[in-house]
């Protein structure tokens, strides 16, 4: 008797358990409905009057009168624009602290990790749900991000950035002899490396780093004193090497070049991003295009003389001053090259050594400058859809494997509802026509006033 009742508790036990984690399996994702408004898909120059599903983390259905369960949120856009979340390409959020290189030197890793934390948030809160990385983050951030116990955007890393010796990346200030005086180097957010072997191995760190984009230094730069802009840097056998261990992991090689020389071997030993590359001639632009390669550049220092106000590239006692007057001379033609030519142009505000105030007024004058000289569409598109584009070169590796960046069924739930027409004006996604002048600001944006990332609401001020 004793044993039958055994056995009967246990298939008693075994019946609840089973119950339990069917009711668990059939238990159904969370649903959002978005009504009444007009949606900028990320692709199209045009407004669409729909409704937008989302279940779980992603879009399920975009059309007029798209029905929802009873127990979904549903969220009035009040007639204003719903459009993706936007991409900044080129960020650098373990640089904001202040003080150039010597500060940054000078900076323990708690300060550099909390100043790029700050950083990520003050993105987040105007709107950024997706950061590219191109050197010095690791993927701490991303991984608490991703956990949930950080509000933040999603984040593609380089890990550190890696440069020959007396490349655009080398830190070393003089007293110091190699990496393990350097606190950037021993920090991994700068790494030297010559020689192929040394090119595999520092790529390999990268990986283990968390990185899904291999950053290399393949010329020089305004800020870097040890590298002059028109010197190349790292044989064809280096590159060859990250090339070949990108190729391993399934994701790329991204170059940072001014010159179009430089660019031209770039794209024949199969690097796939060009970070800046504003020296392009018309011939190499058609070639990138082609072979369906990314540029990433800045135009506020080049379209507008507001840089000398810069306190450091403006000082004319400054080493970098006449490296500005002389990229100013060299990029005269790339706004027309890029009009003409159209490869795929991502948002790049490429901020260092800024934090707060000072961060917001760059990026909100890079969109500005952007929509000055391709009008709001380009600009929006290259905030959304192509930066989304761009973040699947990372292949099996991707750490967000669907579409970013678009209003489509099956993307990523990543969704701003703005107050206003972006197409139209493009200010109500924070673009101002002025840079050191300009107001300062709070952190966050008035006239976005919901943020979504992932099917979650972090932000919806509609109601106010």
């Amino acid at each position: 008797m004793k044993k039958q009742t055994a056995f009967i508790s246990i298939l008693v036990l075994i019946v609840c358990w089973t119950s339990s984690s069917i009711a668990q399996e059939e238990q159904p994702m969370p649903q959002t409905l978005f009504t009444n408004v007009k949606v900028f898909n990320g692709t199209e120059n045009k407004l669409h009057d729909v409704d937008v599903l989302v279940e779980g983390n992603l879009i399920k259905e975009i059309a007029k009168g798209a029905t929802a369960r009873e127990d979904a949120t549903v969220i009035d856009g009040q007639g204003k624009t719903l459009m993706p979340g936007m991409i900044d390409s080129h960020v650098h959020l373990n640089l904001s602290m202040g003080g150039g290189r010597i500060g940054m030197e000078n900076s323990r890793w708690d300060y550099i990790a909390v100043m790029g934390t700050a950083a990520a948030q003050d993105f987040f809160a105007d709107g950024f749900t997706t950061l590219r990385d191109m050197g010095g983050t690791h993927d701490g951030l991303r991984k608490v991000i991703d956990d949930g116990l950080l509000e933040g955007p999603r984040l593609y890393l380089s890990g550190p950035t890696i440069s020959q010796t007396s490349g655009h990346g080398d830190t070393l200030l003089a007293g110091q002899a190699d990496a393990s005086e350097n606190n950037l180097g021993r920090l991994n957010i700068f790494l030297i490396a010559d020689g192929p072997d040394e090119c595999r191995l520092a790529a390999r760190k990268a990986f283990a780093s968390g990185s899904t984009i291999i950053k290399i230094m393949m010329g020089g730069g305004v800020a870097g004193a040890k590298s002059p802009m028109f010197a190349p840097q790292y044989t064809d056998e280096e590159i060859t090497a990250f090339v070949e261990e990108a190729t391993a992991r399934d994701v790329y090689v991204a170059a940072h070049i001014y010159t179009d020389s430089e660019i031209k071997r770039a794209l024949r030993l199969g690097i796939k991003t060009i970070e800046h590359g504003q020296f392009i001639s018309e011939e190499t632009a058609w070639e990138l295009k082609e072979k369906e390669c990314f540029i990433s550049p800045f135009f506020a220092s080049i379209a507008s003389d507001e840089v000398f106000k810069h306190p450091v590239f403006g000082d004319k006692n400054s080493f970098e001053y006449p490296r500005v007057v002389d990229m100013k001379e060299k990029t005269k033609n790339f706004i027309s090259i890029m009009k003409k030519v159209k490869p795929k142009i991502v948002f790049s505000s490429d901020i260092v050594n800024s934090s707060g105030v000072d961060s917001r007024r760059h990026r909100d004058f890079e969109k500005w400058v952007f929509a000055e000289n391709f009008g709001n569409f380009e600009t929006l598109k290259a905030l959304t859809s192509v930066g989304g584009e761009l973040a699947m070169l990372s292949g099996r590796s991707n750490p967000y494997p669907h579409k970013l960046g678009v209003i489509e069924a099956g993307a990523y739930a990543d969704i701003l509802i703005v107050n206003g027409n972006p197409l139209e004006d493009i200010r109500v996604i924070g673009a101002c026509p002025e840079w050191f002048t300009a107001p300062a600001r709070e952190k966050g944006l008035k006239t976005v006033q919901v943020i979504m990332k992932d099917g979650k609401v972090y932000k919806n001020t509609l109601g106010h």
